[in-house]
């Protein structure tokens, strides 16, 4: 019997797109050109610091810019300020089997013993290089204590030592150790720079993938080159020709035209279009979260066409994309887009931690759709500013069955006049009660057209006298606070009743006192039910009407 040692070339030769093109050199980063300028001035000029942050989103390239710059600080035959790659120290930190540069993995060396046998090693010279390079990834993880015994050795390190530290939440490390490290920001990579780096790659790679895929999977990444990279990995292996639908399928992305029409029906409350669009996306297996999270990103795209003229540079969308979110933008004001995009962010939340999450988005979509029946407060203000009736009826005059009975208006030179000494002549008579309320339709009309809120509290008052002299009028009851605001706009108003007249007219303003009598309670809770703005109020939050308080006496009114 034999036995045969078979081999398999295949076996881990494939070597992934991330860890393919990794970049060997300075200028292979991508987006991150402020940085990579900063390693280049100070190895130029050799202004080298004993301990450097990296900090930034993951896959950005905190943790290569740290070997790169290993490399080139041990680099045997840097040229123009790049690791020539080809020296035994660039092979070997490349291979990872460098003994002059270690790196240590903060999350699962979070203890104080950890540290404290870095601190032991740090005594001893590198081997064989010019420094001897720890870097430590997730840095903010190390507890308190870890990084408390590693101060000192921060603050005075060996001449040989240089200390690297990487991580994505910089806020956690203590500021001591803050204040002992140069302070590297790496910036989250735009949309446009990955699909300009997926397209070299792709091109360099042989693979046949449709413009569409390569725009989805740039957006997907949310700024992480490496994320980036990774599903087109996942595309790869599904397909050799990559197209939008398929790639859409892959990931469980929700296509961009039934993300349009989710906004339009939730900025149009149609409810009931809005689930059936839930429901076509449930049943093709889309993923319900991410869909939510795309939900989210366009309206905060809708509310920054609505707000600003520079859409196209913030957003890094074409010029027709920007058109399609206008359009939406027009649809809605900008209190009613504040008040969805924030139930939208509290709705994502919910869904992301929920056991049922269609169950969560259907019921926070419904509640968006009540957005759409709320009056802003601007409308809500201009309704109670408007008058009851038309502009020109006055508060107190008779009804219409009382004009039909009057005679014809009286010329304006039938008012009486004042006797010598200054007093008032008696009130007009019943046959120039005519005039008197057409002058004082007149001049609600004029004021309406010159201060529409002016006219709203004037329209209140009562015409207590009118003669060729001067204008009584009068605010009962709890319409005398009326009174100090129509004074204060004197004149506006005694230009207007001049150019009635023909002559000017003293405008007298009085606060006439609480009316006694019975209150026709049922008749005013009539009038109060046909008030337009009650009516809205009503419909609005589902209510009825349970008592009205006149305002004359505090009188309450039961059903």
């Amino acid at each position: 019997m034999t036995s045969a040692l078979v081999t398999f070339d295949f076996i881990m030769s494939y070597i992934v797109l991330a860890r393919k093109w990794r970049p060997q050199r300075f200028d292979d980063l991508v987006g991150q050109e402020s940085v990579v300028k900063t390693f280049k001035n100070a190895l130029s000029s050799g202004k080298i610091v004993h301990a450097y942050l990296f900090s930034g989103p993951r896959g950005v390239g905190k943790t290569t810019s740290a070997r790169l710059l290993a490399k080139a600080l041990n680099c045997t035959q840097l040229t123009d300020n790049e690791p020539c790659g080809v020296c035994p120290s660039c092979k070997a930190i490349t291979s990872g089997s460098s003994v002059d540069v270690i790196e240590i993995d903060g999350a699962s060396n979070t203890g104080v013993d950890a540290v404290r046998e870095l601190r032991e090693t740090v005594k001893y010279a590198p081997s064989g290089s010019k420094y001897k390079i720890y870097i430590i990834d997730e840095v903010h993880m190390l507890s308190t204590p870890a990084f408390n015994a590693l101060l000192k050795t921060l603050e005075e390190p060996p001449p040989h030592v240089i200390f690297i530290f990487a991580t994505t939440e910089p806020k956690k490390i203590l500021p001591t150790i803050l204040s002992r490290c140069q302070h590297h920001a790496f910036r989250r990579m735009t949309k446009g720079r990955i699909k300009e780096q997926l397209s070299k790659i792709t091109s360099a790679e042989k693979i046949n993938i449709e413009d569409a895929a390569l725009d989805m999977i740039a957006k997907a990444a949310d700024g992480s080159m490496r994320d980036a990279l990774t599903l087109l990995d996942q595309a790869c292996s599904f397909s050799n020709d990559i197209t939008a639908e398929e790639l859409q399928g892959l990931l469980g992305l929700p296509e961009t035209e039934i993300v349009t029409n989710l906004c339009e029906t939730i900025l149009s409350g149609d409810i009931s279009r809005t689930l059936s669009i839930i429901k076509e996306l449930t049943d093709r297996g889309s993923d319900l979260r991410q869909l939510t999270r795309e939900l989210v990103e366009n309206f905060r795209n809708i509310a920054i066409v609505k707000v600003t003229d520079d859409a196209e540079g913030l957003l890094e969308f074409t010029q027709e994309e920007v058109q399609k979110l206008k359009q939406h933008a027009s649809a809605v004001g900008i209190e009613h887009l504040t008040l969805l995009l924030t139930e939208l962010l509290r709705l994502e939340g919910e869904v992301r931690n929920a056991v049922h999450p269609r169950y969560t988005l259907e019921l926070g979509l419904l509640r968006t759709s009540f957005v759409k029946g709320m009056t802003s407060i601007e409308d809500i203000l201009k309704m109670l500013g408007a008058p009851a009736g038309p502009a020109g009826t006055p508060a107190a005059g008779p009804a219409p069955a009382e004009k039909a009975a009057l005679p014809k208006e009286k010329p304006a030179d039938t008012i009486k006049e004042t006797t010598a000494a200054g007093k008032v002549t008696e009130p007009l008579s019943s046959e120039d009660t005519l005039c008197k309320e057409e002058v004082w339709k007149k001049l609600l009309e004029g004021v309406d057209a010159q201060d529409h809120l002016l006219a709203c509290k004037l329209s209140e008052a009562r015409v207590m006298n009118l003669n060729s002299t001067e204008l009584s009028i009068g605010f009962n009851g709890g319409m005398s606070v009326l009174a100090d605001s129509i004074k204060s706009k004197a004149a506006v108003i005694k230009p207007i009743l001049k150019s009635i007249c023909g002559h000017n007219l003293k405008l007298s303003i009085l606060s006439l006192p609480k009316e006694e009598g019975k209150i026709d309670k049922k008749k005013m809770k009539e009038d109060v039910y046909a008030e337009p703005l009650v009516k809205d109020a009503l419909r609005i939050f589902d209510g009825s009407l349970i008592k009205v308080n006149p305002l004359e006496d505090g009188q309450e009114i039961n059903e």
